[in-house]
């Protein structure tokens, strides 16, 4: 049987990293790529789920001062088929 595994691309960091740079206290420059792979792996957990790709930034992290959501576009995530057992 196969099942549709789907990830975050290159596209999808990207804009994950536009997200942070304009609503993240620290700003873009901030995110090494280990910490942008972390969110998307955070968004990969929420599609495995059935949920949109979406990453959050705490209220006490954000520039506004209210928790900040993001949806990964579809653009920005990779579907492939695998088989499983």
């Amino acid at each position: 049987m196969q099942v549709a595994h789907k990830t975050i691309n290159q596209t999808g960091l990207a804009e994950i990293h536009a997200f942070l740079a304009a609503r993240h206290k620290l700003g873009g420059d901030h995110f090494t790529p280990a910490m942008l792979s972390a969110l998307a792996d955070d968004a990969e957990f929420q599609l495995a789920e059935g949920n949109s790709a979406t990453i959050e930034i705490r209220s006490w992290d954000t520039v506004s001062g209210h928790t900040e959501e993001f949806t990964v576009s579809d653009e920005g995530i990779d579907t492939t088929m695998i088989e499983v057992d």
